[in-house]
């Protein structure tokens, strides 16, 4: 007779994460399990710490001509013309482009102007909205749509009274 400390469901469940832990750190350590490649197969850090909207558009979408257009729109009342919290600002994007290929939204007076960007796939169907932080004070917001090789934007100056960023 075997003296058992663990009760059999206990010994299973004990075994199970060893067997994980094991595998997992040999993959880990073998170099086919790469925190970047696992989460995000593309970050585009250099947009997101440049410092001026010129720079976000050439690192993101490789060029910063940028045509005003009415085939890209905000609906309305989204971002509104006066927020009074800056935490939480709604944003709804519409466009009426045939090929959409990526969004971007991007904030002027903001410490980080990349604010959003999103690659879209022909299964995207528009508007999309989402919540974003801006600074106190007045700010324009822009929404930068990449369809067939030129970019198209809006925007709209939005006064913010409390802001959501430092």
């Amino acid at each position: 007779m075997s003296k058992s400390y663990l009760p059999d469901w206990q010994r299973r469940e004990w075994l199970k994460r060893g067997i994980s832990a094991a595998t997992l750190s040999l993959l880990a350590s073998s170099g086919l399990l790469l925190p970047r490649r696992v989460l995000a197969a593309y970050w585009p850090s250099p947009a997101f710490n440049a410092d001026a909207v010129e720079d976000v558009l050439l690192a993101l979408m490789g060029q910063a001509d940028v045509a005003d257009s009415r085939e890209v729109y905000f609906e309305k009342g989204k971002p509104a013309d006066f927020v009074t919290d800056g935490r939480s600002v709604s944003v709804a994007v519409n466009a009426s482009l045939s090929n959409p290929e990526r969004l971007a939204i991007v904030v002027d007076n903001h410490p980080n102007p990349l604010v959003m960007s999103m690659d879209l796939s022909p299964s995207v169907r528009l508007p999309l909205r989402t919540r974003i932080k801006v600074a106190e004070g007045e700010s324009t917001v822009r929404a930068i749509i990449r369809a067939d090789g030129q970019l198209y934007q809006t925007s709209q100056t939005v006064r913010v009274y409390v802001g959501g960023v430092e």
